[in-house]
């Protein structure tokens, strides 16, 4: 079985968010899809291990806020890479509350969907939660962030709890004489040819000429986490 046929089924990129009494928690998810549109149900796989997995099924609610293109990586790393059982994820970030009390995302979101869950699927490690649409709103037009798009042109990374995780994952970043290095901790890779333009650093920057300061556009760790690719 060849693992790499999966990258080629579509995705879209979200941050699905949920509530447990006073307690907001939201998580990057690649795994929405609509199954009817009378009414409205929308279906969404969450890893067991996650907070957010705990909180849906307590308030049997979610949202799903929608991500545009121009979202950077350390906005989705904030809720990809990093447990809302260690930081908190809504920190300098814009929101609202649903009707029900879960969390929707405004920065870099399109608009949302909110749902009530009305079936749940058991799939070992993950539970597919099957909700019915309770409102829903437009925030700002824009042009919808792809799975694809995530991988390829913003060279996004994907957490071991996603759904579509494959093991050693590759990441494509075109060739180029430069070093490159990647992350030990999300396994995203620095690409001189193409810099980190989210971050302040212009393509053709040698690794070591990045300042110190500057920390993986993904997942937020600092220089002395990457090692040479290759």
């Amino acid at each position: 079985m060849d693992p790499n046929i999966l990258h080629n089924i579509g995705y879209g990129m979200y941050v699905v968010g949920s509530f447990k009494g006073e307690r907001l928690n939201l998580q990057i998810v690649n795994t929405l899809f609509q199954i009817t549109s009378e009414p409205v149900t929308i279906a969404v796989s969450i890893n067991k291990e996650n907070l957010t997995h705990d909180f849906i099924e307590t308030s049997m609610m979610f949202t799903a806020s929608i991500l545009v293109e121009e979202t950077p990586l350390n906005f989705i790393g904030r809720f990809g890479f990093r447990s809302g059982k260690d930081v908190d994820k809504l920190k300098d970030v814009k929101f609202k509350k649903s009707g029900s009390g879960c969390p929707v995302i405004l920065d870099y979101s399109i608009g949302y969907i909110e749902a009530k869950v009305i079936n749940k699927l058991d799939c070992v490690t993950h539970t597919l939660f099957l909700g019915e649409e309770t409102s829903s709103e437009v925030l700002k037009t824009g042009r919808p962030m792809t799975y694809a798009y995530y991988h390829q042109v913003k060279r996004g990374t994907t957490p071991k709890t996603a759904p579509t995780f494959i093991k050693e994952e590759g990441i494509a970043t075109g060739g180029t004489k430069m070093q490159k290095y990647r992350c030990t901790v999300c396994n995203y890779v620095y690409d001189p040819s193409v810099g980190d333009p989210d971050g302040g650093i212009q393509p053709g920057t040698a690794f070591k000429d990045i300042p110190e300061e500057w920390v993986c556009p993904v997942c937020s760790v600092t220089k002395d986490k990457f090692v040479k690719e290759g």
